[in-house]
C-alpha cells in the first residue's frame, strides 16, 4: 500500500500530541493526588490532635463513647486500640460488636505509631466497612496507659475530585489535540505540497514532458530543490535534443551509405540497420532489439551475424538471394558488433565480363592471325600453283578484313562506352534506312532470305548510327536463319509516347532462355561455333545497345529456342509523324521483299 508523504507526517504529529496529552493527564492526576493526599493527611493530623485532646481530657473509662463523640465532631471513623492491638472503642460499630473485632496490632499505621512519637498514615480499603480509607494513628495517654488513637477518613471524595480533574484535563486535552491536529494537517499538506508537485513533475519528466515546471515554495530548502530540479530539466532537455540531433544525423549518414550497416547488441539483437541493408535483405520495418534469428532468413548470414558478437573481427564473402555480398564485422568495446554488407554482384559480373572479354578477344585475334601466318609462310617458303596461291591470298585478305572489322568494332565500342561518340540530331526516315541496311547486308551473302519491312516513321536521331544498328541486327538475323528463312522489320509509331518502335524478327534457331539476358554483352554468343563460322565478332549487339541508348531509346530481346528471335528498340519521333494504314503497310511490305 502506497502512502502519501503527509500521511506519516500527520501520524507522527498525532502520536506526539496524543502522547503529550496522555502524559499531561497522568502527570496532573498523579500530582493532584499527591497534593490532595498531603492536604488530607495534614487535615487528618489536626483532627487526630483534637481527638487526642478530647480523649485525654474525657476522664471516662467508656472509650467506645469517646470514639463516638469524636466521630460526631469530625465525621471520621475513630478506633481506640491498646498496646496489645485490642480494640477498645470503635465509632462505626455497635458496642456489643467491639469485643468481636480482630486484633489490630498488624495494622501498619498501628505498628508505626507504637514505634514512634509521630503520626503514622496508611491507605487501604477497610475490611470492616468496605471503603477506601486514609488511616492516621497517634499515641494518646489515659490514666497512665498508652493507647493508639486511630482516625480513618474516607477517600471517595478525594478520588472523585481527582477523577473530575483528570476528566476535565482529558477533555481539554482532546479538544486541544483536535484543534492542533487540524493545524498540523494543514501544515503537513502545505509542507508536502511542493514534494507532491516534485513527484508529479518527475513522473511527467519520465514520460518526456519537459515543459511544466516545479512551483516555487516558501520553504527555503524546498525552493532550492525546485530551482535545482527545474535547472536539471532544462539541461536534460538540451542534452536530449542534442543527442536526438546527433542520432538523426548519424542515422541519416548511415542511410546515405551505399554499404549496408547492421549494429548488434552483445546478445545478437538488432540495434540499428540502415536503408541499404534493409533493401539488400528485403526487410520491412523491424522492431527495435529484435533477435537476429527472427529477422534474418538467410541461414549463412544469420550464422555470420550471431558469430560476429563473439569474435573480434571477421570478413567473408557470402551469397544472399543470388547476390554476392562482402561481409565485414567488427566487435565493439562495450559489447556487440557492427557488420557492413557490400553488394559486389556487379563487380563480380564485371570481372567475369573482363575475363570473358580478354579470352574472347584473344581467341578472335588468334584465329585470323593464325590463318594469315600459315598462308603467308606457305606462300613464302613454297611456290604453290597460281590457283592455290590465289586461294591463299583470298583467305589472307578475308582474315585481314575480319581483323580490321574486329578492331573497328572494338574502337567503336570503346568510343561509345567512353562517351567519345555523340549522336547527331537529324530527321531520319526509318523505312529508307532499313532498305539501305538490307541492301548492304544481302549483298554480302549468297543465301536467299525472305525479307519484308512494314511501317513508316520519321525519327530524330543519327542516320549513320541507325544504319549501323540495322546492319548489325540484320546480319545477326541472316547469320542465325537458314536459307529460305524469313526476316521482318516492323515500324510502329506511338504519338502519345513520342517514340517509334522497331521490331526486327526472324524465324531462325532462336536463343536459349539462359543466354537471353547476356546477349548484349561484349563477345557473348549463344552459339559460338555457328557465329564463328559466319564470322561474327560478338560485339554487334553490344554496339547496338550503346547506339540506341545514345539516341534516347531502349532495346530488348525476345526469343524462344527453335522459333526465332525478335529484337525491339525505340527511337524518339521527329516533330511530324505520318501514320500508316493497314493497306499502306501491306504495300510497303510487298515492295520491301528482296528475296
Amino acid at each position: 500500500m502506497r502512502l502519501r508523504v503527509h500521511h506519516p507526517l500527520f501520524a507522527g504529529f498525532l502520536g506526539v500530541i496524543g502522547l503529550l496529552v496522555a502524559l499531561t493527564v497522568l502527570l496532573i492526576g498523579s500530582g493532584l493526588r499527591t497534593e490532595l493526599n498531603g492536604i488530607f493527611q495534614r487535615d487528618l493530623e489536626r483532627q487526630l490532635n483534637l481527638a487526642r485532646t478530647v480523649l485525654e481530657t474525657s476522664g471516662t473509662p467508656d472509650l467506645d463513647s469517646v470514639a463516638r463523640l469524636i466521630t460526631a465532631r469530625t465525621n471520621n471513623r475513630v478506633t481506640i486500640i491498646d498496646e496489645q492491638g485490642v480494640v477498645l472503642g470503635e465509632s462505626f460499630l455497635d458496642p456489643a460488636q467491639v469485643g468481636e473485632v480482630e486484633n489490630h496490632l498488624d495494622r501498619p499505621e498501628v505498628r508505626e505509631a507504637l514505634g514512634g512519637d509521630r503520626t503514622a498514615f496508611a491507605q487501604r480499603t477497610s475490611a470492616t466497612v468496605g471503603l477506601p480509607l486514609l488511616y492516621g494513628a497517634h499515641i494518646a495517654e489515659l490514666d497512665g496507659r498508652r493507647l493508639v488513637l486511630r482516625m480513618a477518613a474516607p477517600l471517595t471524595d478525594l478520588e472523585r475530585a481527582i477523577d473530575n480533574v483528570q476528566r476535565t484535563v482529558a477533555v481539554t486535552g482532546l479538544l486541544t489535540l483536535l484543534i492542533t491536529l487540524l493545524g498540523v494537517y494543514a501544515l503537513s499538506r502545505a509542507f508536502t505540497r511542493p514534494l507532491v508537485a516534485l513527484v508529479d513533475r518527475a513522473g511527467r519528466l519520465a514520460q518526456g514532458d519537459f515543459q511544466s515546471k516545479v512551483p516555487s515554495s516558501r520553504v527555503a530548502e524546498l525552493q532550492d530543490l525546485a530551482v535545482a530540479f527545474n535547472r536539471l530539466t532544462d539541461e536534460l532537455q538540451a542534452r536530449l535534443s542534442e543527442l536526438a540531433r546527433e542520432r538523426d544525423e548519424m542515422q541519416t549518414l548511415i542511410d546515405c551509405m551505399a554499404e549496408g550497416v547492421i549494429a548488434l547488441t552483445d546478445d545478437a539483437r538488432l540495434m540499428r540497420i540502415n536503408r541499404a541493408a534493409r533493401s539488400l535483405l528485403e526487410l520491412g520495418d523491424i522492431p527495435v532489439f529484435a533477435p537476429v534469428g527472427t529477422v534474418i532468413r538467410d541461414a549463412e548470414l544469420r550464422a555470420a551475424l550471431e558469430h560476429s558478437v563473439a569474435e573480434e573481427n571477421q570478413s567473408s564473402e557470402i551469397r544472399i538471394g543470388g547476390r554476392n555480398v562482402l561481409l565485414a564485422s567488427r566487435a565493439l568495446d562495450q559489447g556487440g558488433a557492427v557488420t557492413t554488407l557490400l553488394d559486389i554482384t556487379e563487380l563480380r559480373r564485371l570481372e567475369q565480363v573482363r575475363r570473358d572479354f580478354v579470352a574472347n578477344a584473344s581467341h578472335e585475334l588468334k584465329t585470323p592471325l593464325t590463318s594469315i601466318r600459315g598462308f603467308a609462310e606457305t606462300l613464302v617458303e613454297d611456290d604453290p600453283p597460281e590457283d592455290l596461291r590465289r586461294t591463299f591470298l583470298a583467305s589472307i585478305r578475308a582474315n585481314t578484313l575480319r581483323l580490321q572489322r574486329l578492331v573497328d568494332d572494338l574502337l567503336d565500342l570503346s568510343r561509345l562506352e567512353s562517351g567519345g561518340w555523340a549522336a547527331a540530331e537529324e530527321e531520319v526516315r526509318l523505312d529508307e534506312v532499313v532498305v539501305e541496311a538490307w541492301d548492304v547486308t544481302s549483298a554480302g551473302t549468297d543465301a536467299v532470305r525472305n525479307f519484308s519491312t512494314s511501317g513508316r516513321a520519321t525519327v530524330m536521331g543519327d542516320r549513320e548510327g541507325l544504319v549501323h544498328i540495322f546492319r548489325n541486327l540484320l546480319e545477326n538475323a541472316v547469320r542465325h536463319t537458314e536459307e529460305g528463312g524469313r526476316i521482318d522489320v516492323v515500324i510502329d509509331v506511338s504519338p502519345s509516347d513520342g517514340l517509334a518502335r522497331i521490331d526486327v524478327s526472324d524465324d531462325g534457331e532462336g536463343i536459349p532462355a539462359r543466354s537471353l539476358p547476356r546477349i548484349f554483352e561484349r563477345f557473348y554468343r549463344a552459339d559460338s561455333s555457328r557465329a564463328r563460322d559466319f564470322g561474327g565478332t560478338g560485339l554487334g549487339l553490344a554496339i547496338v545497345k550503346h547506339l540506341v541508348g545514345a539516341m534516347g531509346g531502349q532495346i530488348e530481346a525476345r526469343s524462344e529456342l527453335g522459333h526465332g528471335t525478335t529484337i525491339s528498340f525505340t527511337v524518339p519521333l521527329a516533330l511530324t509523324v505520318s501514320s500508316v494504314t493497314v493497306s499502306e503497310r501491306n504495300r510497303v511490305a510487298e515492295e520491301g521483299e528482296f528475296g
